[in-house]
């Protein structure tokens, strides 16, 4: 991206009113302001106007107006950086290279998503002014108000508009014009009704007042309410990546030109202030949108190159409120005026006079006391220590109060580096109360607070040490010599060096810190904090009683002696399986079939290298944040069952399915191994209803890797916390919980791509910048209570697992129990003791592997159809098992092992055929629905029964509770989907076919035995009515049609499906015309 110093160059030294003349537009000169025919419209008198004073444009012909590279990119059709080369080459002589005007993906990324929040903010100010001009009674009350605050040159100049009082005339706008309604929503101008779950505007019945930034763009609005009763007067945009209300400075792109050239800037507490100031022609008038400035704004004024200007603070004079003295805009000002002097500005105030001693004062603020530029001249501009200490003081408080008055304003003095100018203001303040000695000694104190006492001199150290690196340690202290050979403490604590952790990105330091009382720490420093005695001072701070005296220089010196007599180690990053050669938990690792544990400082001693764990080092011990699921991934366990029992016992409580988890369990131990054979790994899919158990056998398998683990909610966790729980661990497993078939299909997509061990792209920012993917190396479980059909290409990258029952019996409870309570002792011995097994492990899968194909290959002879992709998936646990068939005792045969994943391919195959198929169907339905070509009511009824009688149940079906029934039309249904298959070209079956399998499915429940009544739908989509006397009296009634339909259950229909076929629900068909009501609110 262009650097940041360009754009301002351009903005700062190129005359707007000399480009414009280049591209042949004849301006005439009229104080600042210059006047021509607009180069963008056609016109013969001349309505485009270039302010000189403030380096901006604009046309009160065509609207369109902005600085000198809004000009060019207009003109010339360039993009925004490509215009600031333009005018760096003509103007300033200053050619950049295509190198400079380069990004990475994420910079552009970011700058095409800030750009297209612009963009919204542009054509909504547009909206806004558009509305504010019209005819309508709400119009002309806005514009009327508007001009009652400011003149109309000036509100055009500005684009000042209005926002309707309508919940949805912005939204419809912004469909209009392609606005993306998601970033309006990020931005805050769009909000979700918590009541009626739709989007709604938040800005209606308001005058819109434009937030630019340096450059002119809008990054914002605040919305002034036109009705005084208004809760909340003005509404400003919330933060986002756009703007920010910290950061924001608002009016800095009129007034930085005039304030470089004035060396000062008037300082005003809301946006009508500086409007007002604005528009009579004091142009160097800023304010932050709310009563306090922040630090990050005056540092905004620093990089605009505002730092030697004067600010001048122009306080609303507030009527002071019961028992205090001040009003608010005079405190406002003390407290801004401090943190400006603090961050080196000179300040200075002028107070708009009010006599409070009338009978009923009242508040007088710039808006209102400003209207000439003439007006200024008339306030006085007072130093602000001066006239703060003033406001400060009571002459009548009492000593303390007094006091308290005195030491503030000195500890402002110390703000003021020149002795002399510091002598002139105690010479000043001295004349508001007291004399000069007694703010001599106060200001004393003050300096004395902010300097550490020295600690005692002795003539003990070591004298190598001072000989090698000019330093010795006193008393606990480290000592060394200035430049006349005088002694100077550099510290009150001395650093024993502990690691040096390696690390291409990030690598750090251990020290144990111990300061001259004793007290001791154990700390981390990275190479910043090691080498720079400003990060050392900031880290130690953070830490306790721990002071760096001396300069960077001397701390060099330091650093030397420490990193000479340092021991390295190397993070782990990822626990589980290093390529190393050894198997990691948190709290140690095992090598060569040993147990290594951590110290207390999170270093393992191994026998080729130190390692350092971070999650188990004292720094980072008592921290609930850093590092808990680290920590959680420990080896731990209090029980000594053996591998078959416990096996034996996870099998008789969950059946089948654990002796498939079981061994995915083992394959994942060696995820490694089995990328060497194939690039893709499965996904173990346990699908079942609340209660089934398939969530605790998803734990317990946890279990030997973690203690009380949480899984991952895949529907309410982000992309990328999901995917740092993936990339956590290698040759472990991960728990993904809560699958539905309606979540974002980005997480669907993600899903697919961790069978292929694919990560999630994302930029490296603190190396190189360039792209790379996130690890897969862990086993994936993923639970819920959907089967997962949203997507069949998903499907075919799973073991599929499958519960039915949700009730279980006295003894299958039990033992249940009694396999919790072994759970709870932890199982990580078991992993220990197979990881151990790896040798034997990798030498005979090769030989594994070929025998499971082979099995599988003899016992699908019947079945030729098999998908290879789910077929491939079905050999690891067969695999697993046989590459460690002989080195441990299962409690399960092969051959059963071997039927049961015969089984489940041959399943999950019938499954993926069918789901295709069916999945195709509603989908097709479902875009014929939304297209309007399958309309509820008449070609298919949603209704509430509790019983049901369809061909295929002959008593009917009873319901416990009342159930949603999908009522669909067979022939118009049939037509649909054969005319979006050939729309969309999507392949669909003959009716026959797709009839069939429909009628196989699990939410099909036959065809009504009753004739249902559907509505007669005209062109308009509206009822057909017909009026017919009944007693004399005209009568309205609905003509429908009867028909059979196919019934299915619409809840199962929308969840295995992912569809929405609803667009309200009704019992049965009103005969009667509904009364027609008062449109509700959206929430």
């Amino acid at each position: 991206m262009i650097d940041k110093k360009y754009i301002d160059k351009v903005l700062d030294e190129v005359d707007l009113a000399e480009v414009v003349s280049d591209y042949g537009v004849k301006l005439q000169l009229r104080g600042h302001t210059a006047k021509g025919c607009c180069p963008f419209h056609q016109e013969d008198t001349p309505s485009f106007h270039v302010d000189t004073a403030k380096n901006l444009y604009h046309c009160f012909g065509c609207g369109k107006g902005g600085n000198v590279i809004n000009f060019v990119m207009e003109q010339d059709g360039l993009t925004f950086p490509l215009a600031v080369k333009k005018l760096l080459k003509e103007k300033l002589h200053i050619d950049l290279s295509d190198s400079d005007l380069q990004s990475t993906p994420e910079e552009e990324e970011r700058y095409k998503k800030l750009e297209s929040m612009r963009i919204i903010n542009e054509r909504l100010c547009a909206f806004f002014c558009q509305e504010i001009g019209k005819e309508t009674p709400d119009a002309k009350s806005a514009n009327a108000y508007m001009l009652s605050r400011w003149n109309e040159e000036y509100c055009k100049e500005k684009h000042i508009g209005y926002a309707p009082d309508n919940w949805t005339s912005v939204i419809d706008y912004a469909k209009k014009e392609g606005l993306s309604l998601e970033l309006m929503q990020e931005m805050g101008i769009l909000k979700l009704s918590e009541k009626t779950h739709s989007v709604y505007c938040v800005y209606r019945n308001r005058i819109m007042i434009p937030i630019r930034d340096r450059y002119s763009h809008i990054e914002g609005f605040t919305a002034r309410a036109i009705d005084d009763k208004s809760d909340c007067k003005y509404l400003n945009s919330a933060d986002s990546d756009l703007y920010c209300k910290s950061r924001s400075i608002f009016g800095i792109d009129t007034a930085i030109k005039k304030a470089r050239g004035d060396r000062k800037l008037y300082l005003v507490e809301g946006a009508p202030d500086v409007m007002k100031l604005q528009s009579v022609g004091i142009f160097n008038a800023i304010a932050s949108l709310g009563g306090s400035w922040t630090v990050n704004q005056f540092q905004k004024l620093k990089d605009y190159r505002l730092q030697d200007c004067t600010l001048c603070f122009i306080p609303d004079s507030d009527i002071p409120k019961d028992k205090e003295e001040l009003g608010a805009g005079f405190c406002n000002v003390i407290h801004n005026g401090a943190l400006a002097m603090r961050q080196g500005f000179t300040v200075s105030v002028k107070e708009i006079p009010n006599d409070l001693s009338v009978e009923k004062p009242k508040k007088i603020d710039p808006d209102e006391f400003f209207t000439d530029k003439a007006d200024l001249a008339k306030l006085e501009e007072r130093e602000f220590l001066l006239w703060a200490f003033e406001k400060r003081f009571n002459k009548n408080g009492t000593t303390e109060e007094k006091q308290k008055a005195i030491d503030e304003t000195c500890e402002l003095l110390l703000c003021i580096k020149d002795e002399a100018i510091r002598e002139r203001y105690i010479t000043a303040l001295a004349r508001i109360d007291g004399n000069k000695t007694i703010w001599r000694q106060a200001l004393n104190t003050a300096m004395k607070k902010r300097q550490k006492q020295l600690s005692e001199k002795n003539n003990e150290g070591d004298i190598d040490m001072l000989r090698s690196f000019g330093f010795t340690v006193q008393h606990g202290c480290y000592y060394g010599y200035n430049q006349k050979g005088e002694e100077k403490q550099w510290s009150n604590f001395t650093l024993k060096p502990l690691f040096h952790v390696k690390d291409d990105i990030h690598p750090i330091r251990l020290f144990e810190i111990c300061n001259s009382d004793g007290q001791k720490e154990i700390i981390e420093l990275n190479m910043e904090e090691f080498t720079s005695s400003k990060k050392l001072r900031q880290k130690l701070v953070g830490i306790g009683n721990y002071t760096w005296l001396a300069d960077d220089s001397s701390q060099i010196q330091l650093m030397r002696y420490l990193a000479k007599v340092s021991e390295t180690a190397v993070e782990i990053k990822q626990l589980g399986w290093q390529q190393q050669g050894f198997y990691c938990f948190c709290n140690g690792a095992l090598e060569d079939g040993i147990w290594h544990p951590v110290d207390d400082k999170g270093i393992v001693r191994l026998e080729k290298r130190n390692y350092y764990l971070p999650a188990m080092s004292q720094i980072y011990k008592d921290s609930t944040e850093l590092y808990s699921n680290e920590r959680k991934f420990r080896h731990q366990t209090y029980s000594n069952i053996s591998l078959h029992d416990y096996f034996s016992k996870i099998v008789d409580v969950f059946g089948d399915n654990a002796v498939i988890s079981l061994c995915f369990y083992m394959a994942t131990l060696f995820k490694d191994v089995y990328k060497q054979k194939s690039p893709s790994f499965p996904i173990l899919n346990i699908f079942g209803p609340k209660g089934s158990g398939k969530t605790e056998l998803a734990e317990t398998m946890m279990a030997f890797f973690v203690v009380g683990n949480e899984p991952q909610n895949i529907e309410t966790a982000t992309i990328p916390a999901l995917a740092d729980a993936v990339a956590s661990v290698s040759n472990a497993l991960v728990h993904i919980d809560e699958y539905k078939n309606g979540i974002d299909t980005k997480k669907i997509e993600w899903l697919k791509d961790l069978w292929a061990c694919i990560g999630r792209s994302r930029m490296n920012m603190d190396k190189d910048k360039k792209r790379e993917q996130a690890r897969v190396d862990s086993g994936i479980i993923l639970t819920g209570q959907e089967m997962p059909t949203a997507d069949i290409a998903l499907f075919t990258r799973l073991i599929f697992l499958a519960y039915d029952r949700d009730h279980h019996n006295q003894q299958e409870r039990e033992r249940f129990a009694e396999l919790m309570q072994l759970r709870m002792y932890g199982a990580t011995h078991i992993t220990i003791q197979l990881v151990s097994l790896r040798d034997k492990f990798t030498e005979r899968f090769e030989l594994a592997w070929e025998k499971a194909k082979t099995d599988v290959t003899l016992h699908s002879k019947w079945n030729p159809e098999l998908k290879d992709r789910i077929e491939n998936n079905w050999l690891v646990p067969l695999s697993a098992y046989l590459a460690l068939q002989g080195s441990i005792e299962f409690p399960f045969t092969y051959n059963h092992l071997l039927d049961l994943c015969m089984d489940g391919l041959i399943r999950q195959n019938k499954l993926c055929n069918r789901a295709d198929e069916v999945t195709n169907f509603w989908s097709l339905i479902s875009c014929a629905q939304q297209k309007g070509e399958l309309i509820n009511e008449k070609d298919y009824l949603i209704k509430s029964k509790s019983r049901l009688k369809t061909n295929k149940m002959r008593d009917g079906y009873e319901f416990g509770e009342p159930r949603q029934i999908l009522m669909l039309r067979k022939n118009t249904a049939f037509n649909v989907y054969q005319k979006f298959g050939r729309e969309m070209n999507v392949g669909t079956l003959p009716n026959e076919s797709i009839e069939y399998y429909l009628q196989i499915s699990p939410e099909y429940l036959g065809v009504a035995t009753s004739a249902e009544r559907f509505k007669r739908i005209n062109s308009n989509g509206q009822p057909v009515q017909n009026y017919v006397l009944e007693g004399g009296k005209p009568k309205c009634k609905v003509i429908t049609e009867q028909d059979r339909p196919l019934c299915f259950c619409y809840t199962d229909v929308c969840e295995h499906y992912g569809i929405n076929l609803s667009t309200f629900l009704s019992d049965s068909l009103d005969d009667e015309p509904t009364e027609t009501k008062q449109e509700e609110l959206p929430f």
